[in-house]
């Protein structure tokens, strides 16, 4: 707990866009201002109650521009824009696990390895 009055943390918007998340927060505690940075960006140290950061990041997170295109050329292009993901590419009905991972992407081909949906984190 961190002391200050109201609700201090929000788990539950891990994955909302920063303007929503913000919105919420504010809405749930109105004692807060609640700022969206990028991230990394620079902040100050000092503790406040009546601030919240809310990080965001610009890295990519799904390619529908990447449906048609063969799927290893896919696959090379995911991982040329966002360096902290694994493209695997599958044939379409591959048993996966169902587990959600922020560095992995199932890129879904048909019998000609062609991409069959936009491919996205998970």
């Amino acid at each position: 707990m961190s002391g200050c009055i109201g609700k201090d943390s929000w788990p539950e918007l891990v994955g909302r866009t920063g303007e929503d998340a913000a919105e919420i927060i504010e809405r749930e505690n109105p004692l807060v201002n609640a700022i969206v940075l990028l991230d990394p960006s620079a902040t100050t140290r000092d503790f406040r109650c009546d601030r919240v950061w809310v990080w965001v990041n610009s890295r990519k997170d799904s390619w529908p521009e990447l449906v048609g295109l063969k799927g290893e050329d896919a696959a090379k292009k995911i991982e040329q824009q966002n360096s902290h993901v694994k493209a695997i590419v599958l044939l379409d009905g591959t048993p996966t696990t169902r587990d959600f991972r922020c560095n992995r992407v199932w890129v879904w081909v048909d019998s000609h390895g062609i991409v069959l949906r936009p491919p996205k984190i998970g």
